[in-house]
């Protein structure tokens, strides 16, 4: 046998070592799975299973995770939410492409609870709302020209390419002055929409009734321009994270100036 041959075949060994190993180690962790005690306070043996199915399938939606005490703590990576239980009580989590962030929905100190530490967090991938002023200013002067029927728009951020796009929606049935209905766009394969923008014409810009409807589940920054026809034009912002509303300063004069 010459070199070539004992090179192949001590090639071939290895590959065989590998795939092997890759079998173990998916052997070993399926073993783990079914010995973790599922996170659900459930008897599963007289629990129906159609209705077990649904909870499992609610949990593995929106997961509950302990904050560790002793080691790093790792974000969430995929888009998507979970809560967190950690030593001041209960946290949300929520990434997108545009978003990572972190906040207490209840504190409690009475019982100790053996978990680790977490802050809040609000990290954008563009950095600040100001990164979009060329669009807003676009949507600000069609919104104006359009004023008193109101006005839509979405901006949307390629996470790859770090830029924005500006996009207007399908218009749904007819504009008015104080009511409109649109259909977002179908954003590009990078892209996600993290600013909804829309106008009030002649009236205040202020986050309505309707409004809070439209915003209620959603992660986003919604924003509105009212005032369109004086010399000061007014806005609102907030961030939406799935029934949050979180209001966001921002000086009309930036965006109108």
């Amino acid at each position: 046998m010459d070199k070539q041959e004992i090179t192949g075949k001590f090639d071939e060994l290895l590959d065989i070592t590998r795939g092997s190993f890759a079998t173990f180690l998916e052997t070993a962790e399926a073993v783990l799975r079914e010995k973790r005690p599922l996170p659900l306070a459930v008897d599963e043996v007289a629990a129906p299973p159609e209705l077990l199915q649904m909870d499992m399938a609610l949990l593995a939606a929106a997961p509950v995770a302990a904050v560790p005490r002793h080691a790093p703590f790792h974000s969430l990576q995929d888009n998507g939410h979970r809560f967190l239980l950690a030593e001041d009580g209960l946290y949300l989590e929520v990434r997108r492409p545009w978003l990572h962030y972190i906040h207490q929905l209840a504190k409690q100190t009475a019982v100790a609870i053996p978990y680790g530490a977490i802050a809040g967090k609000c990290e954008l991938d563009f950095g600040s709302i100001g990164s979009a002023l060329v669009q807003m200013k676009e949507f600000a002067a069609k919104a104006k020209a359009d004023a008193p029927l109101e006005a839509a728009a979405s901006l949307l951020w390629d996470h790859r390419k770090k830029s924005w796009r500006i996009d207007y929606p399908e218009i749904i049935g007819e504009a008015t002055a104080s009511h409109i209905q649109y259909r977002h766009g179908e954003p590009g394969p990078d892209e996600s929409l993290a600013i909804d923008l829309h106008s009030h014409g002649h009236l205040a810009a202020f986050f309505s009734g309707t409004d809070d409807e439209d915003d209620r589940g959603a992660v986003k920054i919604s924003a509105v321009f009212g005032n369109l026809d004086t010399d000061s034009p007014t806005v609102a912002f907030r961030l939406c994270v799935l029934g949050l509303y979180i209001p966001i300063p921002v000086p009309a004069s930036k965006i109108f100036g």
